[in-house]
């Protein structure tokens, strides 16, 4: 069902809206979907993953199972707690709080434990090695809370995986998901091309565009709403990450907001709260991106490691409505899909 989706692409991130909603379902999915299609995967993760039980929470959770012919990046610590035959491919020098990351490959079919770089850099790295070690395509495991895997440069697509383990009220595990989703299909800015960018030495964070085209630099976010709201502004980048202050400082613009876009890197570079990015919105302002997310499928799991289920058709329907109609919404467990 989830291959169809990440079929076109290579590397592809399974980000998790919460601990126990349902990532390693998808990832679990995803392995024995390539294999059945003949294709040979590799897979590492940001934090540890394939674990009997969560090491934070204690709640249980589902063990990563992989098949034999499976590329595996992971702490050292980690190897010998699965139960594969294994063939070590190679070292990194790659270094996570459970030592340095290795490469082997399974020799047979069994469980593994997963736990990989963290840093941008380091992970881009460490795809381009599983490529070369034979892999068709690479999974990496990780969470919202480290929105860089959802970077073009990191990852070609993520998958983004909701559950009941996330608030116990379903309306805000619906809105943020909502918004998260969002955020990772933002629209691509016409506005600005690297051609525009790199014609000139601009080092600050902000610039603007004129009604002539003509790109300046800024100091902030409060200096950016003053010119906004002296009109003549038809466009605005802010580079690396954007937060809630720099969203309250430009709502000082007001009205001027309207037909205003706001263009950033990328999704994952917007840190900032649904109810501030509504905001902007209802202020007739648009967001836009210099390189887009592609998020192949949200997924629902109704089940809370905490006792507090959801209804799953409640679930599913109440996400499926809450999100853009392009994106899939899977609910892997129970195969189904809209």
């Amino acid at each position: 069902m989830l291959y169809e989706l990440i079929k076109p692409y290579s590397s592809i991130a399974t980000i998790g809206m919460c601990k126990n909603a349902g990532k390693t379902t998808v990832l679990n999915s995803l392995i024995e979907e390539c294999f059945a299609h003949g294709e040979t995967p590799a897979l590492t993760s940001i934090g540890r993953d394939g674990e009997r039980s969560d090491v934070v929470t204690s709640t249980k959770k589902p063990e990563i199972f992989v098949y034999d012919g499976t590329i595996i990046a992971t702490a050292e610590a980690l190897v010998c707690l699965g139960d594969v035959s294994r063939e070590i491919l190679d070292t990194t020098a790659m270094p996570t709080p459970m030592g340095e990351v290795v490469i082997m490959r399974s020799c047979s079919d069994g469980l593994v434990q997963i736990a990989g770089p963290s840093m941008t850099a380091q992970l881009k790295s460490l795809k381009a090695r599983l490529f070369e070690l034979g892999a068709k395509r690479v999974f990496i495991d990780g969470a919202l809370s480290r929105k860089s895997l959802a970077m073009p440069a990191v990852s070609d697509c993520c998958i983004l995986s909701s559950g009941a383990s996330y608030a116990r009220d379903m309306r805000k595990t619906v809105e943020d998901t909502a918004h998260s989703a969002a955020l990772m299909s933002l629209e691509k800015t016409a506005r600005f091309d690297e051609a525009i960018i790199g014609s000139g030495d601009f080092a600050e964070k902000f610039l603007a565009l004129d009604d002539e085209g003509k790109l300046s630099s800024l100091q902030g976010a409060k200096e950016a709403a003053e010119l906004i709201r002296a009109g003549g502004i038809k466009a605005l980048l802010v580079r690396g990450g954007v937060t809630d202050s720099a969203f309250e400082a430009l709502f000082a613009a007001g009205k001027q907001l309207s037909g205003l876009e706001l263009a950033i890197e990328d999704g994952s570079r917007l840190l900032v709260r649904a109810a501030n990015y509504q905001k902007l919105l209802r202020a007739g302002a648009c967001v836009r991106v210099l390189e887009e997310t592609r998020l192949a499928a949200v997924t629902v799991n109704p089940f809370s490691a905490y006792g507090e289920h959801y209804d799953k058709n409640a679930f599913f329907d109440a996400v499926r409505a809450a999100i853009p109609a392009h994106i899939p919404v899977v609910n892997v467990k129970d195969c189904e899909y809209a």
